[in-house]
C-alpha cells in the first residue's frame, strides 16, 4: 500500500477547498432559516427631503434606514443636482467599504445567485428604472456561527419608479438574511 505524506495530503484537501469554493458551494454556513420572500421598498433622497425618511437601505436588516441617526447602511439613495438618480455604496458615505453594488444585465427573475465579485464600492451607481442590482452588505455576525464570523449578506434590486417629485425611488428586492448564503430565489436557500 502506498504511503501518502502529510505534505500530499494537505496539498490535496487545500485544492478540494479551492475547487468546491470555485464552484460556488458555500462552505462553514449555519443552515438557512430565514426565507427569501420578494418584497417593495420606499426609499428617499439624502438631499430635498426631510429628516427622519429613510434616505438608505441596510441589506442585512433589509429595511431602509436613516443614515443621519447612524444607523448602519449598504447604500443610499440621492437625486444629483441635474435630475440624476444615483446610489453611493455606503463606504463613499463614511460607512463599510467592504459594501457593493453590482450592475445586472439579467432580469430580476432570471438571477437565482450572486456573484462573488465585480461590486462597485468606491464610485457613484447612476440608476434607472427597471434597471436591476445585486448588493453584498457589509459583513455582519448576527446569525453566523463563530466558525463562520461576520460575512455579507446578499440582495437583487429592480429600481420600480423614480419619482423626481417626491424624491423617492420604489425599489422591488428579494434579500437573503442568512449568513453568507447568495442565493436569490424565494423560499429557504440551500447554498
Amino acid at each position: 500500500m502506498p504511503r501518502i505524506s502529510l505534505s500530499s495530503l494537505c496539498l490535496a484537501l487545500a485544492a478540494g477547498a479551492v475547487l468546491t469554493v470555485a464552484c460556488g458551494n458555500d462552505v462553514n454556513l449555519p443552515p438557512a432559516t430565514v426565507e427569501n420572500t420578494v418584497d417593495t421598498a420606499e426609499v428617499f433622497a439624502l438631499r430635498g427631503t426631510a429628516i427622519g425618511t429613510p434616505s438608505a437601505f441596510d441589506v442585512a436588516s433589509a429595511l431602509p434606514v436613516l443614515p443621519e441617526l447612524g444607523d448602519p447602511f449598504d447604500f443610499a439613495f440621492d437625486i444629483d443636482s441635474t435630475g440624476a438618480a444615483i446610489f453611493y455604496p455606503s463606504g463613499l458615505l463614511g460607512g463599510s467599504t467592504t459594501a457593493g453594488i453590482h450592475r445586472a444585465s439579467d432580469t430580476f427573475d432570471e438571477i437565482r445567485r450572486a456573484p462573488l465579485e465585480d461590486y462597485v464600492t468606491d464610485s457613484i451607481v447612476a440608476i434607472a428604472t427597471g434597471m436591476v442590482l445585486v448588493v453584498r452588505s457589509r459583513a455582519v455576525s448576527a446569525g453566523c456561527s463563530a466558525v463562520t464570523g461576520a460575512l455579507p449578506r446578499y440582495g437583487k434590486f429592480e429600481v420600480l419608479s423614480i419619482d423626481a417629485g417626491s424624491r423617492t425611488v420604489t425599489l422591488k428586492m428579494l434579500v437573503d438574511l442568512n449568513c453568507g448564503y447568495r442565493e436569490l430565489v424565494p423560499g429557504v436557500p440551500t447554498s
